[in-house]
């Protein structure tokens, strides 16, 4: 496998200098006019990018587990900065490349460099090889299953991004090619246009359970990063404007609970000589308590749960079957489900049922439109 060099990459006193705002080379070079003078915030939106990174990787890991039928898991990555010139002198021999250019909602492109040993797992597992089979050279063939793959992960990666920053986005589907770092007339994808323009680089440590661990990186240009920073800081504002419209009903509320439990408490000091008056048992609507359950519910506490990815399906339907008639299956049979023509369709969040909807096709593939909330007292059956 190519090994990288780190040694284009800012060490740690060059990283405080350009934190300041005075790159060491200032004297010398000529610094993109973007991140020359002061960016005090750079430390931060180093910390920002490699949480979105983890996040949105994190998902498209997910897809890369489904397609390979393995288990993969990718550390919180390592997060740096480097010059966009200097990027493909960190690298030896060949890599494939993909470059993925944001289109809608959030606009810009960042590129992954992904090793030969990763791209000739998946080539392999993809096309029904074996994976640990070495490709000598990768073909057309074998960067096409690549790309479909790539296009997979980059569509739930951007999924997770829009979901991040609350904002609907699009991509076109990403340029995978293969390049020779070892050529010194190859050119780097041009997701800057300066040379001398500071581009972030994020390294992911990927294991593949029983096969291979391995490294990928994802570079993505400083004022692209800006950009995904700016929509951040919206999120956040918004969210903090809507907790102090919040703060003084959940007080008030606070307020009458204190009034009922002292209430409760007084009555409760009645003496035994007293008349004891009995009184029909009555319950409380299930809908009604589900209401309250769900007013009660503090969502500032459950931030953190916010971006745990779930898996999410759609059951068309189901039968059971003997072995015989599956083995009698052939080209042409029909299976006839337990769901009849036009009733809603079963939506599952982690095996749990939460909705029902419908099928409807966007842009040439299938959704679901929900048509219904599962209630809550429908969702508690299901965990008997």
């Amino acid at each position: 496998m190519p090994e990288q060099n780190s040694d284009n990459f800012l060490n740690q006193s060059e990283l405080d200098a350009l934190l300041k705002g005075m790159s060491t080379n200032t004297k010398n070079t000529n610094i993109n006019e973007n991140i020359e003078n002061v960016d005090e915030d750079l430390d931060s939106l180093l910390d920002l990018m490699g949480e979105i990174a983890n996040i949105t990787m994190g998902s498209a890991a997910t897809t890369l587990s489904t397609i390979l039928k393995r288990k993969i898991d990718i550390e919180y990555p390592d997060v740096n900065i480097i010059k966009f010139k200097n990027i493909k002198t960190n690298f030896q021999g060949e890599y494939v490349v993909v470059t993925v250019e944001y289109k809608r909602g959030l606009y810009g492109m960042n590129t992954l460099v992904l090793p030969s040993n990763l791209t000739n797992i998946i080539a392999n597992v993809m096309l029904g090889k074996d994976p640990f089979e070495t490709i000598e050279e990768i073909n057309e063939i074998s960067l096409s299953a690549v790309s479909e793959a790539m296009n997979q992960m980059m569509g739930t990666a951007s999924t997770a991004l829009s979901e991040f920053i609350k904002t609907n986005i699009d991509i076109s589907p990403p340029v995978t090619q293969t390049l020779d770092f070892s050529n010194p007339t190859t050119e780097f994808p041009p997701i800057e246009t300066d040379k001398e323009a500071y581009v972030i680089s994020i390294k992911f440590k990927v294991k593949i359970t029983g096969i291979a661990e391995t490294f990928f990186w994802q570079f993505v240009p400083v004022k692209f990063a800006k950009k995904i920073k700016d929509f951040v800081d919206k999120v956040y504002q918004t969210s903090k404007n809507e907790e102090k419209e919040v703060s003084p009903e959940i007080s008030n509320e606070s307020y009458q609970a204190k009034r009922k439990q002292t209430s409760n408490s007084s009555n409760s000091k009645i003496s035994k000589e007293d008349t004891v008056k009995v009184n029909p048992v009555e319950f409380e609507e299930f809908g009604r308590q589900e209401e309250t359950i769900s007013q009660k519910i503090d969502f500032s506490k459950l931030e953190l749960l916010m971006d745990v990815p779930l898996e999410i399906k759609v059951e068309l339907g189901s039968v059971k079957m003997t072995l015989r008639e599956i083995l009698e299956l052939h080209e042409g049979s029909l299976i006839q489900l337990n769901k009849l023509a036009g009733e809603p369709l079963d939506i599952y969040a982690n095996e749990r049922l939460i909705a029902r909807g419908e099928v409807v096709v966007i842009d040439e593939n299938f959704g679901i439109r929900v048509t219904e909330i599962v209630s809550l007292r429908e969702r508690m059956k299901t965990l008997r």
